[in-house]
């Protein structure tokens, strides 16, 4: 699977849930997070 990087600008209050959730889900970076919450969310969504 080929990867593309995207830079995306995220409001303050977004990061600071996103590393919440980093730090519950156990996992290294923001970037990490926010692959594995959309990879959830389109699996769901099929």
């Amino acid at each position: 699977m080929a990867m593309k990087k995207i830079m995306v600008s995220l409001p303050d209050e977004m990061v600071k849930v996103l590393e919440r959730e980093r730090k519950e889900r156990l996992l290294e970076t923001v970037p990490e997070t926010i692959r594995v919450i959309l990879s959830e969310y389109l699996r769901s969504n099929k």
